[in-house]
């Protein structure tokens, strides 16, 4: 059946090829082989005289006509700038020069302000290849024939629009698009782009958590003991960063200022030589809690920051418990129980409460460690001794691991029962001025662990050097052997 099929389409497309062959042929047969050529001349047509045609003379008798043709060039005007263009304020950094003023502007559409200097030119340009299209700053501020200057008045941006039109003509029309005025916006950081970062922290809110940031108020060690080194430190509030080998310490009081400089905080007055820091200062202080200000370099991003003082408790009276006294090898040596261990003080020794155990501050490298926060804990100072009350009592002093409290204790030394430790909370204010005062021997300590001379009146405590330290002691030695001999 298919066979039929194919032959029978085969006979068909034979047959259709045939006839179209036999029309092919009529239609050569029949063509035309010559073409006539025709021999008719075209004449010229002549245009017809006007019959409103007049003489020369008539057309300038003519006075001037009703209507004339008048010649005007295409009029360029300024962009309308004021839809587009927002004002986010000036530098605002404590350390902003007013000479070297910054002021920041964007383009709707634009995340990030531009620096615009006043009375500077900032050339603007309109970038065809954002979509939406949209007006920018001039990348680099390459000059362009559009561009604005900008000043400052109270709160607001005074702005002015130029143009260049082309053989030294300058557009600034229409008057309402070349001079106009921008009230100040407050600039939000949003998107990951727009982030700036610390060293390794993300700057938010929580950055002074994730620096291990604690507040502890007034040294009270450095108030006492700190000498002309760091009189400057006194009444200035503590904050340490970081934790174990890696911490540090800074001092500030209100209105103080920190640059971020070498991955840590440093002191400095804001000036030329913290303009190229990130910088926090304080704002404000109270009983429990500081509140500072991060500015970033440019002086446009702020956060607000906050730090909650630490309180660490302590109990004094348990302290104490740990000194009992024994008796006197001679009038300026003692012979101390603490923790159930025998120890040999004399006034101006210092022990730390370190690992469960107290030990004597002797070395000067100890003495640094203690003074820089290397190493913590509860500080007992003995001070002196002086007869009160037809007895003799050792004058000292407890301080707690943060140093930020301080507890006067007296222990009378008595041959015959033991010590009962008087414990009185050291006075605050101008009574505690007074009584500092009247002190006769503060013993200080200074930079590479010289203990040198207190406040006016007391007795200067020479500096030692290292070598010197160790034969100090050796020295009281010979003079205790020598009171004995005397006293036999």
């Amino acid at each position: 059946m298919v066979r039929k099929w194919v032959v029978l389409v085969n006979y068909s497309a034979c047959g259709i090829i045939a006839v179209l062959l036999l029309a092919s042929l009529y239609f050569v047969a029949i063509r035309q082989r010559s073409f006539p050529i025709s021999d008719t001349v075209v004449k010229k047509l002549t245009i017809p005289k006007g019959s409103f045609r007049r003489t020369p003379d008539e057309y300038q008798s003519i006075s001037s006509p009703a209507l004339q043709l008048r010649f005007s060039p295409l009029s360029v005007q300024l962009p309308d700038l004021r839809r587009y263009l927002v004002y986010y304020g000036k530098n605002g950094r404590p350390d902003a020069q007013e000479d070297k003023l910054t002021l920041f502007f964007s383009f709707t559409g634009n995340k990030s302000p531009t620096p615009v200097f006043p009375e500077k030119r900032s050339y603007i340009l309109y970038d065809k290849k954002i979509s939406p299209n949209q007006y920018i700053f001039s990348p680099n501020n390459e000059p362009t024939d559009l561009w604005v200057t900008a000043k400052t008045q109270a709160n607001q941006a005074v702005v002015n629009v130029w143009m260049d039109g082309g053989n030294g003509l300058v557009i600034s029309e229409p008057t309402s698009y070349a001079e106009f005025m921008l009230p100040e916006k407050e600039f939000a950081r949003f998107g990951s782009q727009n982030s700036w970062e610390l060293g390794k922290f993300r700057v938010d809110g929580t950055l002074l958590a994730r620096q291990k940031a604690k507040w502890y108020g007034v040294d009270k060690f450095l108030e006492e003991h700190g000498g002309e080194e760091y009189k400057a430190l006194i009444s200035k509030q503590r904050i340490d960063f970081g934790e174990g080998d890696d911490v540090y310490s800074v001092y500030v009081g209100l209105g103080d200022c920190l640059i971020w400089n070498d991955g840590r905080w440093k002191s400095v007055k804001p000036g030329t030589a913290s303009l190229k820091n990130v910088l926090m200062c304080v704002k404000k202080i109270d009983e429990r809690s500081m509140n500072l200000e991060l500015w970033d370099i440019d002086g446009k991003g702020k956060v607000s920051l906050n730090l909650i003082r630490a309180n660490e408790p302590w109990v004094p009276k348990n302290l104490e418990q740990n000194f009992k006294f024994l008796g006197a090898r001679t009038r300026s040596q003692f012979v101390f129980e603490v923790n159930k261990e025998r120890m040999l003080l004399s006034p101006h020794d210092w022990l730390l409460f370190s690992d469960s155990v107290w030990k004597k501050l002797s070395s000067p490298k100890d003495i640094d460690d203690y003074v820089e926060r290397k190493k913590v804990g509860p500080l007992f100072v003995f001070d002196r001794v002086e007869r009160k009350e037809d007895q003799q009592v050792v004058v000292g002093y407890f301080f707690n691991a943060a140093r930020s409290e301080m507890v006067a204790v007296e222990f009378p030394l008595q041959q015959n029962g033991g010590t009962k430790a008087k414990t009185k909370r050291k006075a605050s204010g101008p009574e505690k001025k007074q009584k500092t005062q009247e002190s006769n021997q503060s013993p200080v300590v200074k930079s590479g662990t010289e203990r040198t001379e207190g406040l006016p009146g007391a007795p200067q405590i020479r500096p030692y050097s290292r070598e010197e330290e160790q034969g100090r002691y050796e020295r009281d030695d010979d003079d205790d052997e020598e009171d004995d001999n005397n006293d036999d």
